[in-house]
């Protein structure tokens, strides 16, 4: 293995030439695309999809290299972040381009290719127990080359650039086609009260990641009083895998996965309360039953179930992400099929954060209402959603893997337990039981109190974040 993926890597040492190692690191930093160690940040983002005449592969090429030479690197990309931290001065737009394997096929770069079983099948030919990609929007269904994603800090500087690009795309002669013109992913960070980031079940969200820079772990461990009950730490080979076509000796990409995930707001909130009531009802437990708090296994504000029965008052900053299951070896607390220990078991697994990817997600989709405002009517029941995007070194070990040994497991981690109640597939029942007395007692599992359906996949794929030298030397 390459030791500079064979570590974690502190950035800033890096820039100040601390150490033999920092020449290369540096290179490495400068050639490497943004938002894969440590997400970009910007408040308002649009991926734009793209496809590649093979015909005209030559002014398809020239295309990519130009927007190469406006990707930010991550070390302009860390830089601008620490800027931000002390001046409040905006980094300005954020750009970043991925490839599918077809897309390099198309370009005619084949053995500029990273070698991934995965990443060269696609998402639509894997076995993940999706919807049938016939019932995916139409962009998704079709053949995509590559995607651009923008990133601005307000909406309208975020609209100007997308629509630039979306002209440059246009100006290619049908070398390079857009191919969702109505920019249905269009992302924009959410927040609740707490100016918390939060999803549109209304849930603070984006808390757990694994951590490969040495300056976001040293923070994790201050936040968490200085000792790790889980620790986040995880090297750079989590991520980053050589560029085949990248022209240093330290020249890195990493594979992406993007999934659009409709979510049905109203459905799942008055399931929620039909569930909670009906269980309080039944068992009569000494609180009421907050089922969505099993479900998602967090309250609204990001309290984790796990450590506590009571949300009130007890909201921090950041997030709790300092915690394990060990206390709780019978899902008595945070229920097994609960999201968060469905996609991050932590303790319940031997070395589960193997199987972990850096998410960089982002809500889609206008509401009007309070996200967290108790109501039902105004809810939305479909056209929002979660765009979720994720960097990782290896497919089939962290995505897939998360995917069908875990989230769509009803067996995982314990026999019986259920699927992920909020993103679990296929829809149905699957056995999920959640706590009425916490800490000592579950629901019994019947059918009326399943989760499931209430998250639907639109469209997805795989793609790879080459080196910067690569697209530019397509010019």
């Amino acid at each position: 293995m390459d030791p500079i993926l064979d570590q974690t890597l502190s950035w800033k040492n890096a820039h100040a030439a601390v150490s033999p190692q920092s020449a290369a690191e540096l290179a490495m930093l400068n050639d490497l695309q943004g938002n894969i160690l440590k997400g970009h940040g910007r408040t308002y983002t649009s991926n734009l999809f793209v496809a590649f005449d093979k015909t005209k592969a030559q002014a398809a090429r020239q295309f990519v290299a130009s927007v190469g030479d406006d990707v930010n690197a991550a070390l302009d990309q860390l830089l601008d972040a620490e800027a931000f931290r002390k001046s409040g001065v905006s980094g300005g737009t954020f750009i970043a381009f991925m490839l599918t394997a077809k897309g390099y096929d198309a370009l005619g770069c084949t053995n500029a290719k990273p070698v991934d079983e995965a990443f060269e099948k696609g998402m639509k030919a894997r076995d993940l127990g999706d919807s049938k990609f016939t019932e995916w929007e139409s962009h998704f269904a079709a053949e995509i080359h590559a995607m651009i994603l923008i990133g601005s800090a307000n909406e309208g500087t975020r609209n100007t650039e997308r629509d630039k690009m979306a002209a440059r795309i246009n100006a290619t002669a049908g070398a390079a086609t857009l191919l969702n013109p109505g920019f249905g992913e269009d992302g924009h960070v959410m927040k609740n009260d707490d100016d918390h980031g939060i999803e549109h079940f209304g849930y603070v969200d984006g808390i757990s990641q694994p951590l490969a820079l040495q300056e976001d772990i040293d923070e994790a461990r201050k936040n968490a009083g200085g000792t790790f009950i889980w620790d986040p730490t995880i090297k750079l080979s989590q991520l980053l895998v050589p560029c085949p076509g990248g022209k240093l000796n330290v020249s890195f990409g990493s594979f992406f996965v993007f999934r659009k995930l409709e979510q049905d707001v109203r459905g799942f909130k008055t399931h929620e309360k039909n569930v909670s009531d009906s269980l309080t009802k039944k068992h009569k437990p000494s609180r009421d039953v907050d089922v969505g708090a099993s479900v998602i296994g967090r309250f609204e504000n990001g309290v984790p179930f796990a450590l506590t029965p009571d949300e009130k008052g007890l909201a921090v900053d950041p997030p709790n992400n300092n915690f394990d299951f060990a206390n709780d070896p019978n899902g008595l607390k945070c229920p097994f099929a609960g999201h968060i220990r469905k996609s991050n078991p932590r303790s319940d697994v031997d070395k589960s954060k193997s199987h972990l990817m850096a998410r960089r997600g982002i809500p889609y989709g206008a509401r009007s209402d309070n996200p967290n405002d108790e109501q039902l009517d105004n809810k939305p029941t479909g056209g929002v959603g979660l765009l979720f995007m994720a960097y990782q070194s290896d497919i089939a070990k962290q995505f897939e893997f998360a995917q069908q040994k875990w989230v769509n497991n009803p067996d995982f981690s314990e026999p019986g337990t259920g699927r992920d109640g909020v993103i679990g597939q296929p829809k149905g029942p699957s056995g999920q039981r959640w706590t009425v007395e916490w800490g000592e007692k579950l629901s019994d599992g019947g059918e009326d109190e399943q989760f499931s359906g209430f998250v639907t996949l639109k469209g997805g794929e795989y793609f790879f974040a080459p080196s910067i030298t690569f697209l530019k030397s397509l010019k």
